[in-house]
């Protein structure tokens, strides 16, 4: 791909890496995940084949947008591509991240019921301006309920007309994360922490089964541990004799991770999702800043 395809972009990304090698005979063949939030909009591009990552870009915001700014961005890059611009992916899986989510037992679900739930969850009643959805999480024989603004939902059914698409809220790629990689370890107990800008979520999974998945929102790094230490001792949990795997906006260098460290000895920073191969350049970036992403191909695979 030439520098010529990318100047119709008004939006520079923040990250941008990939294979040299494709081009657009090769989109009917691959899935298109995406990952949008008020804060950055990131995409990854797998080819189905052999489950390889070739490609990845990441456009984060100065501050926290609304919804009618994220959608122009939204517009801007997947329009104003020579590549990005095609509706006619394999599929095309779509990760929201919000805080509007809730996950309920699949032996009670009513799909009748689903804004009552995300309401309850929430306190408050369902803006009109939000389109509720929910999705079957068979891992954790549950379904994640949650909401997209209309405006975007609207736009990306019309977009991507001709592929495949589906919604998940973040937390259902960051369960199969979770759960698949607790597999991977020889540990009991693990509590996977997925970092953000003011807000995280926590998942905590003993014998590879799930027992908690929240989100919290924090503006002190001492306020932060708290909450899992909390969380901990409201299930009888030791920090002693759980391992933390740390993902998303963390480094080892960080002031957060010094911060967890005093706490929870037995913590590392986690990796990218195993299961997915990853080409040379998609290889070198670090794989547990974009855990949510990668895991979302898998919801489905």
């Amino acid at each position: 791909m030439t520098n010529s395809d990318n100047q119709s972009i008004e939006i520079i990304p923040t990250l941008l890496v990939g294979d040299s090698s494709f081009d657009s005979d090769m989109i009917p063949l691959c899935t298109l995940c995406i990952e949008v939030d008020d804060r950055r909009i990131r995409f990854c591009i797998v080819r189905d084949e052999n489950m390889e990552c070739i490609w990845l870009e990441d456009y984060n915001f100065e501050r926290a947008l609304g919804q009618g700014d994220v959608f122009e961005k939204l517009k801007k890059i997947f329009t104003g591509h020579l590549l990005w611009s095609s509706n006619h992916w394999k599929n095309v899986r779509i990760a929201i991240n919000s805080n509007a989510f809730s996950l309920i037992p699949r032996v009670i679900f009513d799909k009748d019921s689903v804004k009552n739930y995300l309401e309850f969850a929430l306190g408050n009643p369902v803006p009109d301006n939000e389109r509720v959805l929910y999705h079957e999480l068979p891992i954790v024989n549950a379904c994640n309920v949650f909401s997209i603004p209309v405006l975007w939902y609207d736009w990306m059914i019309n977009h991507f007309q001709h592929s495949s698409i589906t919604f998940y809220h973040i937390t259902s790629p960051l369960i199969i994360g979770s759960l698949v990689s607790h597999a991977e370890q020889r540990e009991l107990k693990i509590v996977s922490a997925y970092f953000e800008k003011d807000h995280f979520t926590l998942i905590i999974s003993e014998g590879k089964q799930l027992i908690l998945c929240n989100r919290y929102k924090f503006s002190q790094h001492q306020e932060l541990v708290y909450i899992i230490l909390f969380a901990l001792n409201q299930l009888n949990f030791h920090q002693e004799e759980i391992k933390l795997l740390a993902y998303g906006e963390i480094s080892v260098t960080s002031e957060l991770y010094e911060e967890l460290s005093k706490f929870f000895p037995n913590m590392q920073i986690g990796v990218g999702p195993s299961t997915l191969k990853y080409s040379a350049q998609c290889g070198e970036i670090p794989g547990h800043r974009y855990f949510g992403l990668f895991n979302t191909y898998l919801v489905s695979s």
